[in-house]
């Protein structure tokens, strides 16, 4: 299939510093050391940042999903309360991993992936077996929970989704249908209540759309490619572009794109939209521009999820107008853990008011916030 021209031309631009004011929200403790996969809304002029809230070790079981608030316009933070805990499963404590927060007529919805480790992806007391835990995992599924009173209780959890956890936030289109962009299936809805599966060709409802099973999905949809962990934006002449993070060394993202709202999706294609292997986030400006906000820089090897850079364009094509969200060099992790790296781990904007806000983690083990003001987008 032919090249995708979507591109954030990157070498042939100069990217812009942006004035922007850093917070932290969450700072790692031992027994609550891993941080990762954060999302930002808000409601009534409260911030809320959601993320998965591991003991030690990346998706190691007992992991959670959290929340915090902010009503200050981020610059101070509650401590994080859980909204999804695990259970205990047959083999140990299940893994929740954090899917955000959707606003709905003034209730939030909060949506979580997770999954249980069989007794070969552990180890004898109950942690996450490094060694073999690729293809141990069982009762997969993404579940959302109510909250009427802005987050002080929420109702108890429903299934949304069987055989998906995912790290991304649903997203509407322009019909008001949400979907909930996962790896490689994207299942849709336009009642809240009545999710249908839709995915990539050559896969099906029964594929089981887990991290883990990137290999397997991919070469079953014949992509060529190593995609996972979506993201997407609609244009103007409905056509929704599923962005789609790429593990090989391409270094480039991919595209499959719907002109059905969702329903089919095309094979995907290979996109001129660099990448430093770390999920990105796309969607659209208030004042109509399309933006991407990843970390671009595509030497996975040499720069770690470093620098974060929000991109935008004017067509959904070429991401041409880059800003520097942060471009601080990779710390080293405060608290030893499985796969702790990245400088900007998995940026995700959200705009409030006059601000656009970027949360993201820091070595997978902080939370942090970036806030800039919407007007200094030129």
């Amino acid at each position: 299939m032919n090249p995708s021209p979507i591109t954030n031309c990157w070498g042939r631009v100069t990217p812009v510093s942006l004035n922007v004011k850093h917070f932290t929200i969450y700072r790692s403790v031992p027994g609550a050391a891993y941080s990762h996969q954060a999302q930002l809304t808000s409601l009534d002029g409260r911030l809320y940042a959601t993320w998965s809230l591991g003991i030690r070790d990346e998706e190691d079981p007992g992991e959670r999903m959290v929340c915090a608030t902010s009503d200050d316009a981020g610059e101070t933070w509650s401590e994080p309360r859980t909204i999804a805990a695990p259970y205990r499963g047959e083999a140990a404590m299940s893994v929740v991993v954090s899917s955000g927060i959707v606003v709905h007529e003034g209730k939030l919805i909060a949506f979580n992936g997770e999954w249980e480790r069989t007794a070969a992806g552990c180890t004898a007391d109950g942690r996450r077996n490094e060694v073999n835990d690729i293809s141990a995992k069982s009762h997969c599924h993404t579940c959302a929970r109510v909250s009427a009173d802005r987050g002080a209780t929420w109702s108890a959890p429903v299934e949304v989704s069987p055989r998906l956890a995912g790290y991304m936030t649903p997203g509407r289109t322009a019909t008001g249908r949400l979907i909930l962009p996962g790896h490689l299936t994207f299942p849709y809805t336009d009642d809240l209540t009545n999710w249908q599966w839709a995915g990539l060709p050559g896969l099906d409802a029964e594929f089981v759309d887990i991290y883990d099973n990137m290999h397997a999905g991919n070469k079953r949809a014949g992509t060529g490619q190593l995609y996972n962990e979506a993201s997407f934006f609609q244009t103007d002449d409905g056509v929704l572009h599923m962005m789609l993070r790429n593990e090989t060394e391409a270094y480039r993202l991919g595209v499959t794109e719907s002109r059905d709202n969702g329903v089919t999706w095309s094979p995907p294609m290979l996109t001129d939209y660099t990448d430093n292997v770390c999920r990105a986030h796309f969607g659209r400006l208030p004042d109509g521009r399309y933006f991407g906000m990843s970390c671009p820089h595509p030497a996975e090897r040499h720069q770690r999820r470093t620098p974060a850079i929000l991109a935008l364009s004017k067509d959904g094509v070429t991401f041409d107008r880059h800003y520097i969200i942060g471009d601080e060099p990779e710390p080293s992790p405060r608290i030893p853990g499985l796969y702790k790296h990245g400088r900007y781990g998995y940026p995700y904007l959200h705009v409030m008011g006059e601000h656009g806000f970027v949360i993201y983690s820091v070595v997978k083990e902080d939370i942090a916030v970036g806030r800039f003001a919407l007007g200094d987008l030129q």
